[in-house]
């Protein structure tokens, strides 16, 4: 009989781990970081190198790393975190040189490929605890809620730090931000840390060696996997443009004092998101979800404007709108489509689509135009939509 006490504590502690992990990692990747980058002195190109390392190397750790999670999953989603926290220290040195020399690089692109690392453990890990610590039908709401918390705190940061560019150094500005990620991936850890299995633990014990005899052709054949194969590869592709498009806002003639308000946009955008999600998670099938949320990619090709900053925020709050509730309602549909025995090594090699779709154009960003992207960012996702709307393993009655 699962304890409606230690059900109550998880969701608590997964709200509140999962806020402080996507505040810290606002700092880690995306707009923050990229006009950190632009503005110590990096040129596009090496923005782009950046995010494609950090790409290319979380691909290759989840590749290898595909049954990461098979045991112990619980305890090593908190204590991959201990490390990668501790690493965004090593920014600070950036946020004193205040220089692009070849040695400031270097030692960026070190950072990036270690962090990177505990980032990659850490996914793998992330869609098998649910099966341990929620009841099924409830993973939706509260994935909702925790988007929500997280998108008022990004909010409030992106707000702040919009605020505090007019008025002190952006370096300054991050060599604060950095030390409180830190803080904030610590304090994930430790809440992660003390989640406890609803199975007994005989049950987790079997499920786990189950897992570990599994091979890996049985995950492939499971339609799950050669159903969905398509939209976790173009779903990828498509996510890789919204990841660089502080860059691109750069590339076009804006200003770091629009990049950072991106970051409020996307919180608001996630929020409302989130609140909508909340609503309908148990009253539609997800695959609806991601199909409306596929189509608001359509607002990429107007992100092109030049000399219209409000255009710009209000499609790319659309775009981030959909993005998000891609994002929420494709884990909530996947939990109900793929047993625990295969959870771990399924959202591994289906998350190695993905960032590898998204590398691929981080990789090519810097070498075609940026219309030509964002247009080929458009079809991947609406092929995606239509992928996983109109897959047969995504039918299933919940």
């Amino acid at each position: 009989m699962i304890n409606n006490k230690i059900v109550t504590q998880n969701k608590l502690r997964s709200i509140l781990a999962y806020t402080f992990r996507v505040a810290a990692m606002l700092c880690a990747n995306g707009s923050l970081m990229q006009t950190f980058l632009s503005v110590t002195g990096f040129s596009e190109q090496h923005i782009y190198i950046h995010a494609s390392l950090f790409q290319a190397v979380n691909v290759l750790v989840i590749l290898v790393c595909a049954r990461f999670a098979d045991k112990n999953a619980l305890r090593r989603t908190a204590i991959v975190q201990i490390p990668g926290a501790l690493l965004f220290l090593c920014y600070l040195p950036l946020c004193i040189w205040k220089g692009a020399s070849t040695v400031a690089y270097v030692w960026l692109l070190l950072i990036c490929l270690f962090q990177s690392v505990t980032f990659a453990l850490h996914t793998v890990c992330e869609y098998k605890t649910p099966y341990y610590i929620y009841k099924t039908e409830e993973y939706g709401m509260v994935m909702s809620i925790c988007g929500i918390l997280s998108s008022v705190v990004s909010f409030g940061v992106g707000a702040l730090i919009s605020f505090l560019t007019v008025r002190y150094a952006y370096h300054r500005i991050m060599l604060v931000a950095f030390g409180v990620s830190c803080v904030f991936l610590l304090i994930s850890g430790v809440l992660q840390y003390f989640q406890k299995s609803l199975l007994p633990p005989d049950e987790t014990h079997q499920k786990e060696e189950k897992a570990e005899k599994i091979p890996l052709s049985v995950m492939f054949r499971h339609d799950a996997f050669s159903q969905l194969f398509v939209g976790n590869l173009t779903r990828g592709i498509a996510n890789g443009a919204t990841t660089i498009l502080a860059a691109a806002a750069l590339s076009i003639g804006y200003d770091e004092t629009l990049t950072s308000a991106m970051v409020s946009v996307q919180s608001l955008a996630s929020l409302a998101a989130c609140a909508l999600f909340a609503v309908v998670s148990k009253r539609i099938h997800p695959r609806y979800v991601i199909l409306a949320g596929s189509l608001c990619f359509l607002t990429l090709p107007v992100l092109l404007c030049q000399n219209r900053p409000i255009l710009y925020l209000a499609m790319y709050a659309v775009l981030l709108f959909g993005r998000t509730l891609v994002d929420y309602a494709v884990p909530a549909a996947l939990l109900y489509a793929v047993p625990v025995e295969i959870a771990g090594t399924y959202n591994a090699w289906r998350m190695i689509l993905h960032n590898g779709g998204t590398m691929l154009v981080t990789v090519i960003a810097g070498f075609i135009p940026l219309s030509a992207l964002l247009w080929i960012s458009l079809g991947c996702q609406v092929v995606s939509g239509v992928n996983f709307f109109t897959a047969k393993v995504m039918r299933k009655q919940r």
